[in-house]
């Protein structure tokens, strides 16, 4: 929580950090103390607090409430709701005699009314011009037990004392029992800090260095722990990447050897017409360049494996969803045929291109398709249909779709499901959704999943394009 601030209205004081302050102001002239006072209690009315102005010689009531009209020309809206100026002598000397142990009775009276009226706090100002030598004492012991009064209340209490009326002995006194002490003379300021604020602001100073030395240590360790944590992602990730891969084994092994298999009979072919009395060279042209396609297709193939299977730190490239979708589809192709599950995909054209990491990107489709090949192997009735889509999302970022013809998702699933080591699959880990949600929001996108109206479970992410990737990241 920020530390509360109060203007004080006096330049050399500047702000009061919270509240509580109990300070002291010896003037050398009526002009020293009025400017003074005027400016306290114009900043106090304007920051909507309660000022109390206990009002003594040399100023009256009539002139304090015309000095200040002057600085404040809607003065009597506050008069009476927020402002008040009592004359000292009926506040001090209550009876004509002074009594500390009143006074601080009629204190805590006082400010329990002001504070039922809801103001942002209270300030308070009160001359000594009245103060008797034969009541000194008493009064510094009442000034000094006014601290505890003060304590940690939203209050501001100013006392002014006439530098005529002060000798040695009095400034040492008003210096013991107040926080810090001004004085004006002439116009001119001067400011005096007790020994005790001094040495907590020297305390403050070292707190402060030591709380700076801690967060800059803590941020230290926070971003060690972070870059550790990214490298436990990432190596969970590629561990269930090759799982996956694992899995997916025999359909990849069909995937790579159907072009394997078609370049050989293409080769074979030109073997043939080339033995042909007299050779069919055109023939033989045609069958060498299917065979070098089939060859292509290969590597394409081989490639796109080894990226998913190979462990390399993240990327951020610019890359077109739909090509990162098909190369998907192709390597699952044989596990949704082997599953009798009818795989289409609806890609938009025209999408924008997004930035990031194909080869993590390409491992959230992966297991969505491989989670929706399961659940719809799982339904005996009816068809067992996957689809894919991908269109613009209403930011203007990327939305893809994993739409199945599978059970659906319970509601307590909907909600959990990306919940780490959450799994509705037998002897499942519950890890790859939730490995899932982490690629796609370190990408700056958003992922979720819902049931479909009828049989069936949908999960969409968005995916921020090229140009906002970067303010997402």
């Amino acid at each position: 929580m920020a530390t509360e601030t109060r203007k004080t209205g006096i330049d050399v004081v500047g702000d009061m950090v919270g509240w509580g302050a109990h300070f002291c102001l010896f003037y050398e002239t009526k002009e020293d103390l009025l400017d003074t006072l005027i400016s306290y209690c114009k900043s106090g009315l304007e920051n909507e607090e309660f000022c109390l102005w206990i009002v003594a010689e040399p100023l009256t009531i009539d002139e304090a409430t015309g000095a200040l009209k002057n600085a404040v020309p809607e003065l009597d809206r506050y008069l009476g709701s927020r402002l008040e100026l009592a004359p000292a002598r009926d506040w001090f000397l209550q009876g004509g005699t002074f009594d500390g142990k009143r006074l601080t009775a009629a204190w805590y009276e006082k400010l329990a009314q002001i504070s039922a009226g809801g103001h942002a706090g209270i300030r308070v100002t009160g001359d000594t011009t009245w103060l008797s030598k034969k009541d000194w004492s008493h009064f510094c012991d009442y000034e000094d037990g006014l601290n505890e009064v003060i304590g940690n209340r939203r209050l501001a209490v100013l006392c002014t004392y006439p530098l005529e009326m002060c000798g040695a002995p009095q400034i040492l006194d008003v210096v013991r029992t107040h926080q810090f002490v001004l004085a004006r003379r002439h116009g001119r300021w001067e400011v005096l800090e007790t020994a005790a604020l001094k040495r907590a602001k020297a305390e403050l100073n070292k707190l402060n260095e030591e709380l700076e030395r801690r967060v800059v240590e803590r941020t230290s360790q926070l971003r060690q722990a972070s870059e550790a944590l990214r490298e436990a992602q990432g190596e969970l990730a590629h561990v269930h990447r090759v799982t996956a891969m694992g899995q997916l084994a025999a359909s990849i092994s069909h995937e790579v050897m159907q072009p394997i298999t078609a370049g050989t009979t293409n080769t074979q072919a030109a073997l043939r017409w080339l033995g042909a009395q007299p050779p069919n060279l055109q023939e033989v042209r045609e069958a060498l360049s299917r065979a070098v396609q089939d060859n292509k297709r290969a590597i394409d193939v081989i490639g796109r494996i080894r990226a998913l299977i190979k462990k390399a730190p993240p990327r951020k490239d610019a890359f077109e969803i739909n090509e990162a979708i098909l190369e998907v589809v192709g390597l699952t192709r044989g596990e949704a045929v082997k599953n009798n599950v009818s795989v289409q995909t609806q890609l938009a054209e025209g999408l924008p291109p997004i930035q990031g990491d194909r080869v993590q990107l390409q491992q959230v489709i992966l297991n969505l398709i491989i989670n929706a090949v399961e659940a719809t192997s799982a339904v005996n009735e009816g068809s067992r249909e996957l689809m894919i889509g991908t269109n613009k999302d209403a930011s203007g970022g990327v939305l893809v779709t994993v739409r199945d013809s599978g059970p659906g998702l319970s509601p307590e699933s909907v909600d959990h499901v990306f919940d780490s080591f959450y799994t509705t699959k037998p002897g499942g880990m519950g890890m790859g959704l939730s490995i899932c949600r982490s690629i796609v929001e370190a990408h700056g996108g958003r992922i979720w999943a819902s049931s479909d109206v009828g049989p069936g479970g949908i999960f969409q992410f968005t995916l921020p394009v090229e140009g906002n990737a970067h303010q997402a990241a």
